[in-house]
């Protein structure tokens, strides 16, 4: 009979069928969601490759949703995601800032499952950070809420929340919805503040 993997220690590990078959699977998980999103972002880039999509005249949506999911599944590790939202928000591009705000907050909501997934192995470096233990104890006692924020507002500690959440077996059925929308606020704030900033620049050099 496989026995459960061994938990790290403070780690709350809920109870209930979907959570014991994620703790038990968590090694295996993590490696798949690497995988999935290795072959994601190839996959992307081949194809933005192959229509000239990485040109910057031809920036579109498939360009800001690839910065985003790169941003947010690279932990630790400074990728310019905001950047690809301000720079699709630039009125030559004709982008709309609404619509970009909800197609980065879609690839970051799935780009932080790998530090979820980080926190559900406990093999994570993070989690020897001066912040984690702090940050996972909010996450025990205010889960949702201290989601929302770090990810409403840019900031780098949100790897960290993501791994207190994936290592505290944080629900993926409330992980998944509630980063969304926190990350297409944030993302929508950035594309109306570049939209609107750039326009006044343009207009009053132009």
């Amino acid at each position: 009979m496989e026995q459960p993997a061994p938990t790290q220690p403070g780690e709350v590990i809920p109870d209930g069928p979907p959570h014991a078959w994620l703790v038990r699977n968590r090694g295996l998980l993590a490696r798949v969601a690497i995988l999935g999103a290795v072959a994601i972002i190839i996959s992307a880039g081949v194809f933005m490759w192959a229509t000239g999509s990485f040109e910057t005249s031809a920036i579109g949506y498939p360009t800001v949703w690839l910065f985003s999911f790169i941003g947010a599944a690279s932990i630790f590790i400074p990728f310019p995601a905001p950047a690809g939202v301000c720079l699709g928000a630039t009125p030559v591009f004709g982008l709309n800032p609404w619509l970009i705000g909800v197609i980065s907050g879609s690839a970051e909501a799935l780009g932080e499952l790998t530090g979820y997934m980080a926190g559900l192995t406990g093999r994570s470096i993070v989690q020897k950070h001066r912040f984690y233990p702090r940050v996972h104890s909010w996450m025990q006692k205010r889960g949702g809420v201290v989601l929302f924020f770090m990810a409403v507002i840019p900031n780098p500690l949100f790897d960290i929340v993501g791994i207190a959440a994936g290592s505290i077996g944080y629900p993926l059925r409330k992980f998944i919805p509630i980063v969304f929308v926190s990350k297409s606020i944030k993302s929508t704030g950035i594309a109306f503040a570049c939209y609107y900033g750039i326009g006044l620049i343009q207009s009053f050099f132009g």
